[in-house]
Formats: C-alpha cells, structure tokens, sequence
C-alpha cells in the first residue's frame, strides 16, 4: 500500500501542478456554417479551472502523505 500511494500522490502533485500553473491547454474546434463548397469553422483553446488543479495538488499532497506514514 505504501509505494502504489506515493507513486499516485506524485501523478497528481505534477498533473496538479500544471493545471493550476496554466500549462494544460486544449482546443476545441466546431463547425459553424457549411455553405456548398464552403465551410467555416472556429477553433476555440480552453484550460481546464484552476480550481481542479488545487484539488488535485491538495490530494497528491495527502496520498503522499499517507504513502510515507504507512507502515508497510
């Protein structure tokens, strides 16, 4: 029980660390008209709410927490 929770609490430390420090980016793209031979299309690029990034901080925090203090 020990390592597999030191492991994930370090998983989410670093994939909660780039959220909450704005690095993850996605885009979305979405038709908006399709006339014939013509076709316009917007690309939209979104990050994900800080807050999830500080949630997942504050549980890789914890499981690592919980990783150490096990016994075994």
């Amino acid at each position: 029980m020990r390592m597999p929770a030191i492991v994930i609490g370090v998983i989410l430390l670093v994939i909660g660390g780039l959220i909450a420090g704005g690095v993850f980016k996605f885009q979305s793209t979405e038709k908006v008209a399709d006339i014939g031979p013509i076709e316009i299309s917007k690309t939209d690029t979104k990050t994900p709410p800080i807050n999830l990034g500080w949630i997942l901080l504050g549980a890789g925090a914890v499981a690592v927490v919980v990783g150490v203090a096990s016994k075994k």
